[in-house]
């Protein structure tokens, strides 16, 4: 979704569904799988990197978010954007079709996302995709 407040603020919305934990671990490794509730991805954080948290909310405390963002490159946030894009293509190619609210296109099934729309829009802007 592309919105203009004021002519001065151009923004884009993007989604992670089930959780933001689901784009995090695209940087580091393919996650496909449904997931019931967020607490799973737990596992995939953990494996994708390197790390043994016991609860999603110790993962989020800002000292450890912050040493799992240091643990990311530009190539990660590349590596991210093409895995998301797989998984979009594969409910495209499934025949899934998106819901539309007010305005706002999304997919219910997950994992899906937009987010990557976003970072990669930022990064061509940039030069760097």
């Amino acid at each position: 979704m592309t919105n203009t407040e004021g002519k001065q603020i151009k923004y884009h919305l993007g989604y992670s569904n089930l959780t933001f934990e689901l784009w995090m671990v695209l940087h580091k490794e393919d996650c496909n799988a449904h997931v019931e509730h967020r607490s799973l991805y737990l596992r995939n954080i953990n494996s994708a990197f390197d790390e043994d948290f016991t609860e999603l909310k110790t993962y989020k405390q800002e000292g450890n978010f912050k040493r799992i963002l240091r643990k990311l490159t530009l190539n990660d946030v590349k590596e991210a954007i093409r895995r998301a894009n797989r998984i979009m293509q594969r409910h495209e190619e499934n025949g899934v079709r998106p819901h539309e609210y007010r305005g706002f296109k999304y997919i219910r099934e997950n994992p899906s996302l937009t987010v990557h729309e976003s970072v990669a829009m930022i990064l061509q802007d940039c030069g760097l995709l």
